[in-house]
């Protein structure tokens, strides 16, 4: 299954914004800890930085987020702003981006904007060194976005803010870029079983390689960039290529490697490409 971290931006000492009685600490906590709980409803595995108000060490939530191979970083804050306040939903994301990130950030705004928040966009910001401004972004490898819900210094924004909505939306979002494959979806488009377990990779063998082997298939006769392979059941290099191409024209990490994310995208797409594969 998808593997999310969902991080809480401030804490503890660092209040972040405040106006108006408010507290981007609280807020942004109280906004992750609804995501964490949709999420892992739909079966998401879902890593958090905080889930108190409790201090926080960019650098250690960065190493959590490396260290449990986590498949997409959602970092949540709240915008403010001097003078006349600001309005609507921004996310930012790393400079490296091949599109990904980007996408899930694009997916979590247009929830947002359905909610009457105003769109501001997807944008990167960069420090004096030309490095993500942002350390989330700078110091992980995976996609992550960096969201600005709203202006928490705006009080007619506040007044239309809801944190259960603006969770759903989140969580919506990131369902939509990252999908998981229900067993009810892969019985009705006849594709692969739910996800065993068991990572594929060079020297694996067995019924679910030759399944994998069949759906990439199936899926070359949509994207020809994706070789076609034997369907021996024997993962060996054609395969872990195979892997890699599809990897990388759905935006996934290329290593040839099929685990839980990856098994998922491709069980959607093999619904999608209903070609027959003549081998």
């Amino acid at each position: 299954m998808a593997r999310i971290a969902v991080y809480a931006g401030h804490g503890g000492v660092d209040a972040g914004a405040v106006a108006n009685g408010l507290r981007e600490k609280n807020m942004t906590l109280e906004i992750s800890n609804a995501v964490t709980e949709i999420l892992r409803g739909h079966g998401y595995t879902v890593i958090n930085n905080r889930t108190t108000n409790c201090n926080r060490n960019i650098a250690q939530d960065a190493a959590l987020a490396m260290e449990n191979n986590v498949d997409a970083i959602i970092e949540i804050h709240m915008n403010s702003n001097d003078g006349i306040p600001g309005s609507g939903a921004e996310a930012f994301v790393s400079k490296q981006d091949r599109g990904r990130a980007v996408n899930l950030a694009i997916a979590i705004l247009r929830r947002l904007t359905a909610l009457g928040i105003t769109n501001r966009g997807v944008m990167t910001s960069v420090n004096e060194y030309g490095q993500d401004s942002f350390g989330i972004l700078r110091l992980t490898e995976m996609p992550a976005v960096l969201l600005e819900c709203a202006f928490i210094n705006n009080p007619k924004e506040m007044e239309i803010f809801d944190i259960s909505k603006v969770a759903e939306a989140i969580a919506s979002g990131i369902n939509e870029v990252l999908p998981i494959a229900t067993e009810d979806y892969v019985k009705k488009k006849g594709v692969l079983p739910t996800f065993s377990g068991l990572v594929m990779k060079i020297g694996s063998e067995g019924l679910a390689v030759q399944q994998l082997q069949h759906c990439l298939n199936r899926v070359s006769q949509c994207h020809p960039c994706i070789e076609k392979i034997k369907e021996d059941g024997i993962f060996g290099s054609k395969t872990s290529a195979a892997v890699a191409a599809f990897q990388r024209l759905t935006g996934l990490r290329s290593d040839g490697i099929v685990e839980p994310l990856t098994w998922s995208v491709l069980s959607l797409e093999c619904g999608k490409c209903r070609k027959p594969v003549d081998l």
